[in-house]
């Protein structure tokens, strides 16, 4: 029998000020990691200035899949 993990993600959002302050990257970084794609944010359609914010189901996925584990049975 598999064992059952359970992996809760608070936000599927989080503001990138907000993100920055809980990872301790710098702003700079997280911008470049942005621009490089390496950090997944959310779209902000036709809102060029609107609010940064960071994909953390997207994060979530992306680390998992790294590890070598299935994530369907």
């Amino acid at each position: 029998m598999r064992p059952n993990i359970t992996i809760a993600i608070p936000v599927p959002y989080m503001p990138l000020d907000e993100y920055c302050r809980v990872t301790g990257m710098s702003m700079g970084c997280a911008r470049d990691m942005i621009r490089d794609g390496r950090l997944p944010i959310k779209p902000k359609g036709d809102k060029a200035r609107g609010l940064v914010e960071v994909n953390m189901a997207a994060l979530t996925v992306r680390a998992l899949s790294e590890c070598n584990i299935a994530l369907q049975a």
